[in-house]
């Protein structure tokens, strides 16, 4: 998908409909990361596995830093991908437990 580039944008109609375009790609992203999430159930066998804290608090503070490079609030996307990952480890307990197919 293309956007145009903010200040090419002529009015505030035309510049939320980039951000429209550009929310619905990173949704389509989070779709596709799931399909790896639950990919990954396939190779954990206990809940210790599926919460991996260790790798967690690794990606929260990599992602953290991604988004510092990036000009953005480490914090904010911090506290974001703890979210996605509290709700991913509760999804793979779900298919670990044979609670919901896929």
């Amino acid at each position: 998908m293309n956007f145009k580039k903010a200040c090419q944008c002529d009015s505030l109609e035309e510049l939320r409909g980039e951000i429209d375009k550009i929310d619905y790609e990173i949704i389509q992203l989070f779709s596709e990361r799931m399909k790896y999430v639950e990919a990954v159930v396939d190779f954990k066998s206990d809940e210790e596995s599926i919460i991996a804290s260790e790798r967690k608090e690794r990606v929260l503070k990599e992602r953290a830093a991604w988004a510092q490079r990036n000009g953005l609030d480490p914090k904010v996307f911090r506290k974001i991908y703890s979210i996605l990952i509290e709700s991913n480890i509760q999804h793979e307990m779900m298919l670990l437990n044979g609670q919901k197919n896929r």
